[in-house]
């Protein structure tokens, strides 16, 4: 009997210290996810709704480039690429890990047109506090490259 409880016990122990997890990867659901906050950043943008856009940034992000910072690069990508005038999905990733150790990654490239110049755009998100934030955002142009 004494066996049998201590069998049980170390049994138990060794499956309570286990880590349970699920990995997804690429799930269309998951991309539709990311998208919503995505699409609604270019909304906001091209509404020049810049303050509303903050919200949608994760604190990690903002610790390096502040508020004031991100309105620069606003106001430099309206001046030299143009206004939004579409964006469509270049390519994208996501990695959602489910369990004990819970993880969501997503990464979105679009095609960004303006008026002036196309401009490829790299939008880097994970998920803080069940609420998904960009942690990444890189423009890239040629319109940069013009005086």
């Amino acid at each position: 009997m004494k066996n049998n409880f201590l069998f049980l016990l170390i049994t138990f122990l060794l499956f309570s210290s286990c880590s349970y997890n699920r990995q997804y990867q690429n799930r269309k659901t998951d991309k539709e996810e990311a998208e919503r906050v995505t699409v609604k950043l270019y909304y906001l943008l091209r509404d020049k709704k810049y303050k509303e856009s903050y919200a949608l940034f994760s604190p990690r992000f903002l610790e390096v480039t502040d508020t004031v910072k991100l309105r620069e690069i606003y106001n430099v990508c309206l001046e030299k690429l143009g206004e939004i005038k579409d964006q469509s999905i270049l390519s994208w990733e996501t990695n959602v890990v489910e369990g004990s150790n819970p993880k969501s990654e997503y990464l979105l490239i679009y095609t960004v047109k303006r008026s002036r110049f196309e401009a490829k755009e790299t939008i880097r998100l994970e998920k803080e506090n069940d609420t998904l934030k960009i942690i990444a955002y890189n423009i890239q142009s040629k319109g940069f490259e013009t005086k």
